[in-house]
């Protein structure tokens, strides 16, 4: 038997979730809205300019940004 990382899917989703409620807590807060819901189109499409450019570094927290875009405009 090889060495390995177990439950590494347990691990990303628990990562993952670290960083949406991060990156969501600086949302809620720079727009002033108490849910993702209340944001307007103009500052989504803010919110994804940003997850895709260079000042976004952290890959994870542009994947972030984009999953609350793509829920706000599921709603």
């Amino acid at each position: 038997m090889s060495f390995e990382v177990k439950k590494q899917n347990k691990l990303q989703d628990q990562i993952e979730s670290l960083c949406y409620e991060w990156a969501e807590t600086d949302v809620l807060e720079y727009f002033k809205v108490e849910d993702i819901d209340d944001l307007t189109q103009e500052q989504v499409d803010e919110i994804y300019t940003y997850s895709e450019s260079e000042e976004c570094y952290e890959g994870m927290v542009g994947v972030c940004l984009r999953t609350m875009c793509e829920q706000w405009e599921n709603k």
